[in-house]
């Protein structure tokens, strides 16, 4: 009895380490798919780890922060060409001069009571928007003599309409003025925009005439809106 079981244990341990066909070694042993099922909790692993990888997409969205850096510098070029845009408008709303017309000659002849002066005006003429309107005479007292009206503009006296290039000078005579030889009177020029503006001339038929710096825009400011006006401006 012995003997047999020893022969039977030595059979069972060779059957244990033979080919598959012994003892359900088909495959489909739980023991072999847990092997398997190993291999599942090792997949499971790496997709953890791809997870991971998921830490360097959030990396990207850091770099996100940057694009966004990159774009304040943008923003902030864009500030200088506002102010630059601000002296534009300063400069747009402020004139590029002043109108004046300066009294430069005057010459007088006829009789006495009734004497023709020829006046020489320097303007800044424009053209019909802006030039030399009238020239006048006054008394001392700051009374209207006599007015000539001038009916257009004298761009052309220098060739160009640039109201600040030299010899803007034009010559227009008028009369009778009632006064005497001797009666010294004022002698100054009108712009359509900007009135009394410019050198005015002091003097007599007898004495001849010179520069009056005193005279200014305020003086017998009154006599403006005076007759005669100008009707119309032909060019």
């Amino acid at each position: 009895m012995f003997t047999r079981c020893l022969l039977s244990l030595a059979a069972c341990l060779a059957c244990a380490a033979a080919a598959p066909g012994c003892s359900g070694d088909d495959g489909s042993t739980p023991g072999v798919g847990g092997g398997a099922g190993t291999a599942t909790v090792t997949g499971g692993t790496s997709n953890g780890d791809a997870g991971t990888g998921g830490t360097g997409t959030a990396d990207a969205g850091t770099g996100g922060t940057l694009n966004g850096t990159a774009g304040t510098p943008s923003g902030d070029a864009g500030t200088p060409n506002g102010d630059a845009g601000a002296p534009n408008a300063g400069a747009g709303n402020a004139p590029d001069h002043v109108p004046y017309a300066n009294v430069v000659a005057v010459v007088t002849s006829g009789d006495d009571g009734a004497y023709n002066f020829s006046v020489s005006v320097e303007s800044s003429d424009t053209g019909c928007d802006e030039y030399a309107n009238w020239w006048e005479v006054l008394t001392e007292d700051g009374e209207l003599s006599y007015r000539r009206i001038i009916d257009h503009s004298h761009t052309d006296a220098n060739g160009a309409s640039d109201a600040n290039a030299p010899g803007n000078t034009f010559t227009r005579g008028g009369g009778p003025v009632p006064i005497g030889a001797a009666t010294t009177v004022i002698v100054r020029a009108h712009m359509s925009v900007g009135g009394y503006n410019g050198m005015a001339l002091r003097g007599s038929v007898d004495a001849g005439f010179t520069q009056a710096p005193d005279i200014d825009a305020d003086f017998a400011a009154g006599v403006e809106t005076a007759a005669p006006q100008p009707t119309n401006c032909t060019f």
